[in-house]
């Protein structure tokens, strides 16, 4: 009985180990949905889903720069 303690113990200390920063994350947003808290303080780490600025064509380039579509007529 002793080592079942002991060892749900150890496996308890290990989860939360493993689980540390998502704890600390949701505790910052808990913190902010209380009005105690800042956004500065909670890490977002990710992904961006849109690529930065300057990956499309040059303005004014392009099926739209037309008068039949309403673009400048020539």
């Amino acid at each position: 009985m002793r080592k079942v303690l002991i060892g749900a113990i150890l496996g308890a200390a290990a989860i939360l180990g493993l689980q540390r920063h998502d704890l600390i994350r949701y505790l910052k947003i808990k913190q902010m949905s209380l009005g105690t808290g800042h956004p500065e303080n909670v890490p977002a780490g990710g992904s961006h889903r849109y690529p930065g600025a300057g990956g499309g064509a040059a303005e004014g380039t392009g099926d739209f720069d037309s008068a039949r579509h309403g673009g400048p007529a020539s």
